[in-house]
Formats: C-alpha cells, structure tokens, sequence
C-alpha cells in the first residue's frame, strides 16, 4: 500500500462523513419544517374555532374563549377528529418543565451545559440532543435542574 493510497483512502473516508453529515441536517430540517406545519396548522384551526364561537372574528380577548389552563373538555374531545388530538395543548408549570427537560438530558447522558456548548459549536453528538435543543434551548434556568446539572456547575 503506497502513500496514494492511503491517502486516497482518507479522502473517501472524508467524503462518507460529509454526506452522512448531509443527510442528517436534511433529515432534521425536514422534521422541523413537519413540526413547524403542524403547529401552524393547529393555530390556524383553534384561530378559527375561536372565531366561530366568538362570531366577531376579532382575536382580541381570545384567551377568555380558549379555555387557557383548562384541561380539554370531552365535549372538545367529541368534536375533534382523530388527527386533531395530537394538537391538544397542555400548560405545564415552570417546576414541571425543569424537571422534565433534567429528564430529557439524563436519557440522553448530558448536562444542559454540554448541550448548550454542543449548540454553540453546532455540532450535537445525535440528532436527539439537537432535538432537544431546538425544544429547551434558552430557555431553562439552570438553578431549577437536577442535581446532575448543579453538580456540573460546581465542578467544570
């Protein structure tokens, strides 16, 4: 085997890496742009459902229609079509999000400190945790994680 070769060798291996890394970023770009529809999708229909109980059309107050902090009713339940019950929105408190990103990063074996260095650099070790960026990104405090993440910011 000769320098050419090895050389050659480093090159193919190099160009593997880039189209994997390609068809990884086309693969989240993708299911973000689906979750993008979809949640748009969903406040297109609440928006109209919101103007068809209020019958003005007026968006103004809408929070006094939609049954903010309320769980959904089965009379709502009744009327949805089967694809309509994934756009249910459930409010959950600050506690309760804190404690559910800590979980996110245990399954994935990160502090949100590495995840946030990992985003800085673009560079997510699987497409899970740049899921999970896009998702909690910014917006935790990182006073209210679990102790993995104090321990963290104890010893860096």
């Amino acid at each position: 085997m000769n320098v050419n070769d090895v050389v050659a060798e480093k090159i193919a291996a190099a160009a593997r890496r880039a189209e994997a890394n390609k068809r990884r970023r086309a693969a989240l770009a993708a299911n973000r742009q689906r979750g993008l529809a979809l949640r748009h999708a969903a406040k297109l229909r609440r928006q109209a459902s919101i103007r068809a109980t209020d019958g003005t059309g007026d968006l103004r107050g809408a929070e006094d229609h939609a049954g903010v902090g309320q769980p959904p009713t089965t009379e709502f339940l009744q009327g949805t079509q089967s694809d309509d019950v994934d756009d249910i929105v459930i409010e959950v408190t600050e506690a309760e999000w804190h404690d559910a990103a800590s979980k996110a990063l245990a399954r994935l074996g990160l502090t949100y400190t590495e995840l946030e260095d990992q985003a800085r650099r673009r560079d997510f070790a699987s497409a899970q945790a740049q899921v999970l960026w896009v998702s909690i990104g910014g917006a935790i405090n990182t006073d209210l994680l679990g102790p993995q993440e104090a321990a963290t910011k104890e010893n860096p």
